[in-house]
This record gives structure tokens, sequence and C-alpha cells, in this order.
């Protein structure tokens, strides 16, 4: 069982606090691979540096657990929910969805928590404020490629059909223009905190 206490969902025992950590473990493992397949994918020759391109997986994992959610919330119709109509021993109980919900706050508290502390080594590295609206603005750009990029990739099985899909290119091509706009909004970010020079 779960108890709800102010919105958090809390295993009544071990058995169900397992439970839950395999979730969401699943979860985060099958997002990251995902995350992971398609930024191995990406264009050669793209401007975005290697922390860049790490962080922008971490943005697509987030988007595709998110999707994950959605898809969770309104499932397809399958032969135990069909059974489940008229013979309560294959409903699916409240707390399965519960379980569900609370392991998704895991991870999209874990990946948040892996997207912050990694913009800010990024930018302490460069002695950027890690909050600033430069730093932001280059933050905003890569997760707006991640979503671009999460709506083409969704769309395809990319560990099967990857090769003869036709949207490979449009994948391609998506990377490379947004690409080319993080690295435009970096640039900018590492001008404005640039030291001065001293008038000779």
């Amino acid at each position: 069982m779960l108890r709800q206490t102010e919105d958090l969902y809390v295993p009544q025992d071990e058995r169900t606090l397992a439970r839950l950590q395999r979730k969401a473990e699943e979860i985060d493992r099958r997002v990251r691979g995902w995350a992971q397949t398609v930024a191995d994918v990406l264009p050669k020759g793209l401007s975005m540096l290697d922390d860049e391109t790490y962080i922008l997986s971490l943005f697509l994992a987030q988007q595709r657990r998110l999707n994950m959610q959605l898809d969770s919330q309104n499932p397809p119709e399958t032969l135990r929910s069909k059974l489940g109509r008229f013979l309560p021993l294959f409903a699916e109980t409240e707390d399965d969805w519960e379980m569900i919900r609370a392991a998704h706050r895991i991870v999209s508290t874990r990946l948040e928590s892996d997207i912050d502390r990694a913009c800010q080594f990024f930018c302490r590295d460069r002695d950027i404020p890690p909050i600033s609206d430069p730093s932001i603005d280059w933050r905003v750009a890569i997760r707006y490629l991640a979503q671009e990029l999460h709506h083409i990739a969704s769309q395809i099985n990319m560990r099967t059909e990857y090769a003869t899909s036709p949207r490979r290119f449009e994948l391609a091509l998506k990377a490379r223009d947004q690409a080319a706009e993080v690295v435009d909004r970096r640039r900018r970010m590492i001008a404005a905190f640039a030291p001065s020079e001293e008038p000779v």
C-alpha cells in the first residue's frame, strides 16, 4: 500500500518500497538508454561540446520520461484490462497507478538534479554565473533542441528502424540547425563574462 502525505506517496512496507525502487530504476534506465541512442546518431561535425551533448541527452531523457508518463495515463487496452471489467482478479488497482506516478516523480527529480549539476559545472568551469540571463538562454536553447529532436525521434524505433527511416534526414537537419543556435548562445554567454582587457 502507498500512503498519501501532502501529494507524496510513501510506501507502507519494505516490499512496496522495493517495487517502487525497481520501477523507478526501470524507467530511469529506459529513458537514459533511449536518449543516449538518439545522441549517438546525431550528425558528426556539430559544433556542440561533449558537455553540451551530455546535457542534451539529459533533456532528451526527461522529455522521453514525460512522454512515457502521459502514455501511462491513457494506456492502450490490453487483454488484462478487458478481463478486469468482468473479473476483479485481473483489474489493475489504484496502487499500481500510484506506484507508476511515484516512480516517475523520482526519476524526474533525479534528472532535473543531474541537469542542474551539469549546467552548473559547465558554467563554473568557465567562470560564468550559472544563474544569469546568458546562461539561462544557453540552457533553454539546449532544452528546445531536445524537444525538437524528441518530436522526430519518438516517431522512429531508434533501434530497429532508424537506418532505413526517411525521418533520419529530418532528424539530422533539425540537429544541425538547432545545434547552431546552442553554439551561438554559448559564445554569447562566454563573451558576456569574458574579462575585459586593460587599456595599455
